[in-house]
């Protein structure tokens, strides 16, 4: 009877505990290796993802700082779609020219400095993309073609209007 009722407990108890686990927030500046750790799902999909060879190139070619702040929330299924396939896009950059800060908030859409604010954060994941510290396109929620191929007609229209 008390081994029937303690399996009992630990069926019933054991989802709970998992979802827990898996449901701790990155709230502020984070990096792709401590999100990759902690959130398993985006290193299994970093993983799986496959860049555009030709946007990794430009990239690599562009002569001009970029700087991509990225809000996003581990729990948005947008997040996880995304967020892996632009860390991996950037591992297979080699450009020092290329920086980007990923800054999770929670489902308020709110972190610690407020940049949710500052940045007009309304859906996740958000990549604003500036250069020479001046914004010149956004990516919201998802991309149209692929997160890699869209950064590169956002930079290139960016560039071409300075």
């Amino acid at each position: 009877m008390i081994k029937t009722y303690a399996f009992f407990v630990f069926i019933l108890i054991t989802p709970f505990s998992f979802v827990h686990a898996q449901s701790s927030q990155i709230l502020g500046t984070t990096t792709a290796e401590e999100l990759r750790s902690t959130h398993r799902i985006f290193d299994i999909y970093t993983n799986r993802f496959q860049p555009d060879s030709a946007s990794v190139q430009f990239f690599n070619d562009l002569k001009v700082p970029i700087d991509i702040k990225i809000l996003f929330g581990t729990w948005c299924h947008d997040s996880k779609r995304e967020i892996p396939a632009f860390i991996k896009t950037m591992e297979m950059v080699e450009n020092e020219l290329i920086t980007y800060e990923l800054i999770g908030v929670s489902r308020k859409k709110s972190e610690p400095e407020n940049r949710n604010e500052l940045y007009d954060l309304q859906y996740t994941p958000t990549f604003i993309i500036f250069l020479a510290e001046k914004e010149i396109g956004r990516m919201v929620e998802e991309s149209t073609e692929s997160i890699e191929k869209d950064l590169v007609e956002i930079i290139k229209t960016g560039i071409n209007q300075d």
